[in-house]
């Protein structure tokens, strides 16, 4: 049996030359002048290949191709795209609309013919798939409406992902990005309550989730039940101590007056990337809706995730430049920016906070004994039981080498010693064990607070250094308050 080549060109001239080529070789060919008139002969030819020009008016051959590879029905039938453009981004763009092969013009003919021969047997079309294909063939106004409802479907696409992809612009200004994507999701979403959230590789972090109410007041504790019930689900793949709700678009007036259990419909979809949790979004309606039926559910998510992993990633590169490499906690320069910030709060607000300096007794015989590797796993060890010991509001830093810092916001002396003592006792009872090596370490501690002579947070950290060389000089492995 000969195999049928649906043949698409706009030249009277090239379509005859190549029609009488084929046909004298062969094969059996229908014609057409352009995409939207060779569509329809899909259906009613059920041809074994498609042999297209590019450049074509109405639909061109990129959109014919794109076209022919969205639908189930006949995206198994290849496609050869035939043009005078030989740039890279044309090859290109054939590639990416489905095109099995993409040709010169300029081809002889049987260096054709064999490229045709060669797909064919590539890319066999069944009889069953082609019978398949003729039982969906209607009238040729169907063929007509089918054609309208694919292109309308390519326009809505794309058009929908420019509008996520217009959202870039703010990944910077977080409120701003909350309500453009608020602003776009109503337009097309139906909910009653929806919700954002953008995770952060900051552990201390505050983990936000931004609720849209479409104007309307709804009640504290209707909020609070839809940000416990979201956050129950993020924990699935991120453990996560503190949270809270902030509502972005409420309009004042009287209270909505309906119950969490109202909410008839919901759907609450983690992003996840590279395993991490990277955020979330959720919509609640009182309305029966099953939200993955959504015409373009597939698109929204796909959009979305782009958007998250975006802001993750921004996020992740900001935080990055403020953390120490080995121990995780904040470097030198953000210790240097956070005492300052502290000491004015304190001056404009006037409360106590206290400062402790850490240093690792003995480090340098650790590195000399075991080697800098194990002296890098102490650092981040003892880091680690830092983070367990103080509180979110607290804040660690590295100072340099091994000395550590933690400045304790809202805390006089008397309360800071408490946390401060626990720590140097977790560490002098850890059994540091690397590599199947154990050793015992232990740190002196030098503790101080915003004292009123305290001038310049210079002086603060001056007189954390002096309690810290009592420490050292008393016998190490304690911690010594500074005395004014």
């Amino acid at each position: 049996m000969a195999s049928k080549i649906l043949l698409v060109e706009d030249s009277e001239t090239q379509l005859k030359f190549l029609q009488e080529g084929l046909a004298q070789n062969g094969f059996e060919v229908e014609t057409a002048m352009n995409g939207a008139e060779a569509y329809k002969k899909v259906y009613s030819f059920l041809p074994d290949i498609i042999v297209s020009d590019i450049m074509m008016p109405v639909i061109d051959g990129y959109q014919l191709c794109r076209m022919i590879k969205n639908v189930d029905e006949t995206k198994k039938i290849p496609i050869i795209l035939l043009t005078v453009l030989d740039k890279k981004i044309d090859g290109f763009w054939g590639k990416k609309a489905g095109a099995q092969l993409f040709l010169s013009k300029s081809i002889d003919l049987k260096e054709l013919i064999d490229n045709i021969n060669s797909t064919i047997r590539r890319y066999p079309v069944s009889e069953e798939y082609k019978q398949t294909l003729a039982s969906s063939a209607d009238s040729d106004d169907s063929a007509q409406l089918r054609l309208n409802n694919i292109l309308n479907d390519l326009l809505m696409k794309s058009v929908f992902s420019n509008e996520f992809r217009n959202l870039s612009d703010f990944l910077n200004y977080e409120r701003v990005l909350v309500e453009k994507l608020f602003s776009l999701l109503s337009s097309f979403v139906e909910y009653n309550a929806a919700g954002v959230y953008f995770a952060s590789p900051d552990d201390y972090s505050e983990n936000i989730l931004y609720l849209d109410t479409l104007g309307r007041n709804l009640s504290k504790n209707l909020l609070s039940d839809i940000s416990y019930d979201f956050f129950r689900k993020m924990e699935e793949h991120k453990v996560i101590n503190d949270s809270k709700f902030e509502v972005v678009r409420m309009l004042l007036g009287k209270e909505v007056d309906f119950q969490f259990g109202d909410f008839t419909s919901k759907i609450i979809i983690p992003m996840i990337f590279d395993k991490k949790l990277i955020g979330g979004i959720c919509f609640y309606t009182r309305q029966d809706i099953d939200y993955s039926s959504f015409r373009f559910f597939d698109i929204m998510i796909s959009e979305l995730l782009t958007i998250f992993k975006m802001k993750y990633q921004y996020t992740e590169k900001e935080f990055m430049s403020v953390l120490d490499g080995l121990t995780g906690l904040y470097n030198r320069r953000q210790f240097e920016i956070g005492l300052e910030q502290e000491h004015n709060r304190t001056k404009r607000h006037p409360s106590d906070f206290s400062l402790a300096l850490l240093d690792i007794d003995f480090f340098k015989r650790v590195n000399d004994t075991y080697g800098h590797q194990y002296g890098d796993y102490v650092l981040k060890t003892i880091a680690e039981l830092m983070k367990k010991s103080f509180r979110k509001t607290d804040l660690l830093y590295r100072y340099g080498g091994e000395e550590l810092v933690i400045i304790m916001p809202e805390t006089n002396i008397e309360g800071a010693i408490i946390p401060v003592q626990r720590l140097r006792r977790m560490i002098e009872d850890y059994d540091f064990n690397y590599n199947g090596i154990r050793a015992k370490v232990t740190v002196s501690i030098g503790l101080t607070m915003n004292y009123q002579n305290f001038a310049t947070p210079a002086d603060i950290i001056k007189s954390a250094d002096e309690a810290l060389y009592k420490a050292k000089e008393s016998g190490r492995n304690k911690v010594i308050l500074y005395e004014q």
